[in-house]
């Protein structure tokens, strides 16, 4: 099925990546200068900067460019810890056609990643433990 063209406002575009990229530097300058839960803050917006611009570059048929944001949204949740969120936007990066060497550089992220995912899952139960309920007399 063919995708409808859809022209992003360059206006919008351009807004979203100068952001994203202010706010990757800024997260870099305060982990820098020891102020972790700042820098995550940021680090936490910049991911959902290159994820709103994937989709933009998306609905514009500019498939190469969403790739190249979904792997920084990606490296972006894998700094913090979200692998998760990280192997979503990995795989979803994976399925376009991709020059051999860029795709071996995210499979191996992702490999990281999925690692990094089922030892989490490993320690923590999915669910929390609930109290058993008195049975009604």
């Amino acid at each position: 099925m063919r995708r409808s063209k859809f022209k992003p406002s360059q206006s919008v575009l351009d807004k979203i990546l100068g952001e994203a990229s202010w706010l990757i530097s800024h997260a870099e300058a305060l982990a820098d200068y020891g102020r972790k839960e700042e820098a995550a803050a940021e680090l936490a917006r910049a991911a959902t900067c290159e994820e709103q611009a994937a989709s933009l570059l998306d609905a514009a048929e500019r498939d190469q460019e969403a790739v190249l944001h979904r792997v920084s949204a990606a490296s972006c949740y894998e700094k913090l810890g979200q692998y998760a969120r990280a192997v979503t936007l990995l795989r979803a990066a994976l399925s376009t056609s991709l020059a051999a060497e860029y795709r071996r550089k995210i499979e191996a992220q992702l490999s990281r990643c999925l690692t990094r995912a089922s030892r989490e899952m490993r320690r923590a139960p999915l669910h929390k433990t609930r109290r058993p309920v008195a049975a009604a007399v």
